[in-house]
């Protein structure tokens, strides 16, 4: 498996860089927690399709959803138990579940396990390779891992396809923006399984002296590949539910959508452009249009000179019925006597005061 040593020298690697996007995430989120948007049906329809895979996948990497180790089950040992032993203990155990003895399964994976090679790959790619391969070799481990290949490459091919449901056209505008981060993350947990498959060394359970220090590769790969899809697809999850309501992510409108109706607009505006001149062109081409035309502007520019020249004689009318001079001096008479009525309300006031100064001297 990766060692401490491994995991350091990739955080130190990658730390740098994903710790201060991790850090603007969180403030960004901070920021747009007051201008929120409800969750769209479409969005939400796809994060219970994800949360179900989300549990799904936690399931895969409980044990009691893999294939039986029967050496661990037993209480045996990898390379240290005698192989009449080991049958003896299976056999017990079938018949302590109920069965009638060894199964068929069962004589073909002990007849494997006598070698001390069929061990070592069996602790790496489980029990099904080594019943079900027939053209698999002891002295070929890779072929072991050729025929794994399908049912490996089967879980992330479904989860791939899951990822590509949930932001295909269907699902909402939120998902489908992280449509490609989505499939590259779920490449990236199938190829790094092949990876880690493919560079195991299984020689190395040869210094294994206690149980507890044997690496079971097939089972612990098959947890680690559960948690990894899960912990994917829970991701995608809360990214999506952050997108979808506003709070990471482009908020608005999008610069593509705003080109695409900027583009819009234009293609409207050169479409008249072109149909005017379509009409105009028509319009001079053919000798009657032209005179018709030229006959209606003119028409035109009498009608609005003789509009205009009834406006201009309503005005004088109305000015000649009307008497300025007279409507002046009665706005002055007007204004002349609201300012005496004003005054003659204030002086008594004024009296009254002047009078209460002399009594109080």
């Amino acid at each position: 498996m990766v060692s401490w040593a491994t995991l350091q020298t990739i955080l130190f690697l990658f730390g740098p860089i994903l710790i201060p996007k991790l850090i603007a995430v969180i403030r960004s989120v901070n920021l747009r927690k007051t201008s929120t948007r409800p969750l769209d049906h479409r969005t939400r329809f796809s994060l219970n399709v994800l949360t179900l895979t989300v549990f799904l996948a936690l399931a895969s990497s409980y044990s009691y959803f893999q294939s039986e180790n029967i050496i661990a089950v037993t209480g045996a040992r990898l390379l240290l138990t005698p192989n009449d032993v080991l049958l003896r203990r299976v056999e017990n155990l079938r018949l302590g579940q109920g069965r009638q003895g060894i199964s068929g399964d069962d004589a073909i994976l002990l007849n494997t396990l006598r070698t001390r090679e069929g061990r070592l790959l069996y602790a790496a790619y489980g029990p099904k390779p080594l019943i079900e391969c027939t053209w698999c070799s002891i002295s070929d481990p890779t072929s072991y891992l050729y025929y794994s290949a399908p049912a490996i490459a089967a879980p992330h091919i479904l989860n791939i396809a899951i990822l590509g449901f949930v932001t295909s056209s269907l699902s909402s505008k939120a998902a489908r923006s992280l449509r490609i981060p989505a499939t590259i993350a779920g490449l990236g947990v199938a190829l790094g399984e092949f990876i880690f498959l493919y560079t195991n060394d299984f020689l190395q359970n040869t210094q294994a002296t206690t149980p507890a220090e044997v690496n079971w590769y097939h089972w612990r790969l098959l947890t680690y590949r559960g948690l990894a899809i899960a912990v994917v697809n829970c991701s995608f999850g809360i990214v999506a539910y952050l997108v979808a309501t506003g709070r990471y992510g482009p908020d608005g409108i999008s610069d593509l959508e705003k080109i695409e109706a900027v583009s819009k607009s234009l293609d409207t505006a050169l479409t008249h452009v072109r149909t005017n001149l379509f009409v105009k062109s028509t319009a001079t081409r053919n000798e009657s249009s032209l005179v018709n035309v030229s006959e209606f502007w003119k028409a035109e520019a009498v009608n609005r000179r003789h509009v205009a020249s009834q406006l201009e004689e309503t005005k004088n009318q109305v000015l000649e019925r009307v008497n300025l001079d007279s409507i002046n001096d009665e706005a002055f008479k007007f204004t002349s006597s609201l300012i005496d009525a004003i005054a003659a309300t204030k002086s008594p006031t004024l009296n009254s005061q002047e009078s209460q100064r002399g009594h109080s001297r």
